[in-house]
């Protein structure tokens, strides 16, 4: 599975950033995220790791990602490390005209318990995207 969605936010990257960035703010975000629990201590950078447990199409789904890449307020790279799934879930931010453009590019293998359809996890993406938006222009930053 492979894709790339992006959806412009009429806020400055660092908000946008602040929320997208933070495993503890994943839940605000993300409609079908339960919790993420950082699993290194400090603040976020390359060889963190955070559990994830989220829903995909009402099934349970828990996953470990690791930061292989960070650059504050503009791109986070993390790669899924567990076993019954391999793959890499970047976010960036980038500035544009009137504020950002936040962008999710998941690329995995599709193996695991549960199949998955590419179509569904890219609409739940958008879906993230478009909360994060109003999260982020109703002051909530």
């Amino acid at each position: 599975m492979d894709f790339y969605i992006e959806r412009t936010i009429h806020a400055a990257p660092e908000a946008v950033a602040r929320i997208m960035f933070d495993p503890g703010r994943e839940a605000e975000w993300m409609a079908k995220a339960g919790s993420a629990e950082p699993l290194t201590p400090g603040p976020m950078g390359v060889g963190s790791q955070v559990r994830h447990t989220a829903g995909v199409h009402g099934w349970p789904v828990s996953f470990v990602t690791e930061v292989r890449s960070f650059e504050p307020d503009r791109r986070l790279e993390m790669a899924v490390i567990n076993a019954t799934r391999q793959g890499e879930i970047i976010y960036q931010v980038a500035p544009t005209a009137g504020g950002s453009i936040a962008t999710i590019h998941v690329r995995d293998d599709e193996t695991g318990p549960h199949p998955v359809s590419n179509w569904a996890r890219k609409q739940q993406a958008e879906e993230n995207l478009a909360r994060l938006a109003s999260l982020v222009t109703h002051g909530h930053a």
